[in-house]
């Protein structure tokens, strides 16, 4: 009987997972360039708010911000590419096919040098819009004569501050009265961007489980799903179908590259680059050269890395929630401060990385949809999709409404949408009475230190990550 159970079970699973697979295929059908992950661009959607109980008006506005679509930080993402197409055409053994994606590769390399991690135009609009469609949807905030302060915080990264200045300059166009405050020091970076590695009373920092990419690999092709099937004698995936009108002599140029994993990889990349740089959307590369399932291959490993590294993934979670909580305290102290009488504070704007707001999802508890914690290697598995929970531009807002009798409700919305926070429960739809949330969010705070017994606050300046922001 348990050895039944647990077959059900252990098929139940593979199902949901082949179903979860399906349905990446899918969504990367409709848009490769999701196969990009974190490097996605903001994808919007029309958004129909929840009424606010009946007597409550927004007042004040508390926001983290993404930086918004931006060059990759070095031009050496293609350098396998370049190398490897180099050399086979000095050997005559490239197609005009073949030569036509080595000069679309050479072109994004160029459009990246002089730029490397910069915003590109297309980063300033998703700020400038993000900007716009708060002010239209939160109007008595900007057009309250007795809150007419904002206060923008910005990493000290360029591609933070550009980003800063073009959502709060398209504010100030909208609404001329408001006085906005700019900020970028190196004190901030305590809360806007915290080490992900704080070590713990009495510990020694701890490291983030190795990413292992040949197991995941190996379960993702027990379970049958075609889009991982390896090559005969090779790791990884059978790239034969997008090699082959790329060489003259398919066997010739394989003996040349050996193992074409990383060659096939380096186009992808630049491939997928292509979206956030205005002037290279001629190139098709993820469109036209790749089908669903091989952008699922690539798709799936970074999507589960990122899940290992900056969401609450089982492995490496709790460490992520007690990284963050500075920068959820800073949400409550600004609340606090613009709350007493008196304030003239409209919105507390900061600007800031991935790997900050991720996190800060994590110890909120919606960085899955469904609230969920799950091994790393499993993301890819259960309907977990880096381009949504953190594509560029990535936003956590926090709208405060007060009515007559100073009542303050709070709504959280992640990425423009509302979301409903597990462990608390709302007055009405998505809105949380301010003194219940802002215990609740100490609480978090304090439950996240908890493996290591005591809150312990950051050093002033708190240490700098231990890895590059994205």
């Amino acid at each position: 009987m348990i050895k039944r159970l647990f077959a059900s079970l252990l098929l139940a699973a593979m199902c949901l997972g082949l179903n979860a697979q399906e349905e990446a295929v899918r969504l990367l059908a409709e848009n490769p360039y999701r196969a990009s992950n974190n490097m996605h661009y903001y994808e919007f959607n029309p958004i129909q708010d929840t009424p606010a109980p009946s007597g409550f008006k927004p007042f004040y506005i508390s926001h983290y911000g993404r930086h918004g679509s931006r060059y990759e930080q070095n031009s050496t993402f293609a350098r396998a590419a370049q190398q490897g197409f180099f050399h086979l055409d000095s050997l005559g053994l490239l197609t005009p096919k073949g030569k036509q994606i080595w000069k679309d590769v050479e072109r994004v390399v160029e459009a990246h040098k002089g730029m490397e991690g910069s915003l590109t135009p297309r980063g300033a609009r998703e700020h400038q819009q993000l900007a716009a469609r708060m002010a239209q949807r939160f109007k008595p905030v900007f057009k309250n004569k007795d809150r007419q302060e904002v206060n923008s915080f910005s990493s000290t990264n360029f591609r933070c501050i550009v980003s800063m200045c073009n959502f709060s300059y398209k504010l100030k166009e909208l609404f001329p009265k408001q006085e906005i405050m700019f900020t970028s020091a190196e004190r901030f970076m305590s809360y806007i961007n915290p080490s992900l590695n704080v070590p713990r009373p009495g510990e020694a920092p701890r490291q983030r489980p190795p990413f292992d990419m040949n197991a995941m690999r190996r379960m993702q092709q027990q379970e049958g799903n075609p889009a991982w099937k390896p090559a005969e004698g090779e790791p990884g995936y059978d790239f034969s179908r997008f090699l082959r009108p790329l060489f003259t002599d398919y066997d010739a140029a394989l003996r040349e590259l050996g193992n074409p994993e990383s060659f096939v990889k380096a186009i992808f990349t630049a491939g997928s680059h292509v979206q956030l740089i205005d002037d290279l959307s001629d190139i098709h590369i993820l469109e036209e050269d790749f089908t669903p399932e091989e952008l699922a291959y690539f798709w799936a490993s970074g999507n589960d890395s990122i899940y290992r590294m900056w969401a609450g993934s089982v492995e490496n979670g709790e460490v992520i929630r007690y990284a963050i909580r500075p920068l959820l305290m800073d949400f409550v102290e600004k609340a606090d401060a613009a709350l007493k009488p008196g304030s003239h504070r409209a919105a507390d704007l900061r600007f800031g990385h991935d790997t900050s707001v991720l996190p800060l999802f994590a110890l909120l508890g919606v960085d899955d949809p469904q609230g969920r914690r799950f091994p790393y290697k499993e993301a890819h598995l259960h309907g977990w999709y880096a381009f949504f929970q953190v594509p560029m531009a990535t936003n956590c807002q926090m709208i405060f409404y007060r009515n007559k009798k100073d009542e303050v409700l709070v709504k959280v919305l992640y990425n423009e949408k509302e979301v409903l926070l597990p462990g608390l429960k709302p007055v009405s739809g998505p809105y949380y009475n301010w003194t219940e949330l802002r215990a609740h969010f100490i609480s978090l705070c304090d439950k996240a230190a908890e493996p290591w017994r005591r809150p312990v606050p950051p050093p002033p300046g708190g240490p700098r990550p231990q890895m590059p922001a994205r």
